[in-house]
């Protein structure tokens, strides 16, 4: 799955485009990520990565509220991001395997952050209000890596290639969106 960055990025993105301006919607972006294993995103295995099934959570989400449309957003980005992404780069490679990927995510956040003008303290603040059930290790360094400023040679990704991907999934999200919330 991509890191915090790119799911905030995604989520501002969206946001813009379908006219969600709420602080729930960006809760629910992140909403996967913090949550036990068995209530999150794991919920179909597909070749060696684990995608999350679209339609078993647009069959259980409503949809009318926009935490749960953050959380779609959230679902429809590790998706695309496993099946035309990673999988067009590493065909046959699990490169979570190795876990140097997290490695990549840490060196690339701050130059995502910095090139989409995302307001990291603005977005951690509304993270940190969360008023449910969430794993709150997994909350704050979530909320530590959106802010950390670190560098370093990448081993799986490449900025320009993976800033380009979300600036275009993010277009394709939009349009799903569309589609399943009929706007």
């Amino acid at each position: 799955m991509p890191n915090i960055s790119a799911h905030m990025i995604v989520a501002v993105e969206v946001g813009k485009r379908l006219n969600i301006n709420s602080d729930e919607f960006i809760r629910g972006n992140l909403l996967p990520d913090i949550t036990s294993i068995e209530d999150s995103h794991h919920k179909i295995s597909s070749g060696v990565y684990l995608v999350p099934d679209i339609s078993f959570f647009i069959d259980n989400l409503d949809l009318n509220n926009d935490l749960y449309v953050g959380y779609l957003t959230h679902l429809l980005l590790d998706k695309h991001y496993l099946e035309d992404y990673l999988s067009v780069l590493y065909p046959d490679e699990n490169i979570f395997s190795d876990k140097l990927i997290y490695n990549d995510y840490d060196y690339l956040n701050y130059q995502l952050v910095k090139y989409f003008h995302l307001d990291a303290n603005n977005i951690s603040k509304i993270l940190a209000e969360f008023n449910g059930d969430v794993l709150i290790d997994k909350l704050e360094s979530n909320i530590k890596f959106l802010k950390q400023k670190q560098s370093g040679e990448t081993k799986y990704l490449d900025f320009e290639s993976f800033s380009k991907f979300l600036s275009d999934i993010s277009l394709v999200i939009c349009q799903e969106l569309r589609d399943y919330l009929g706007r």
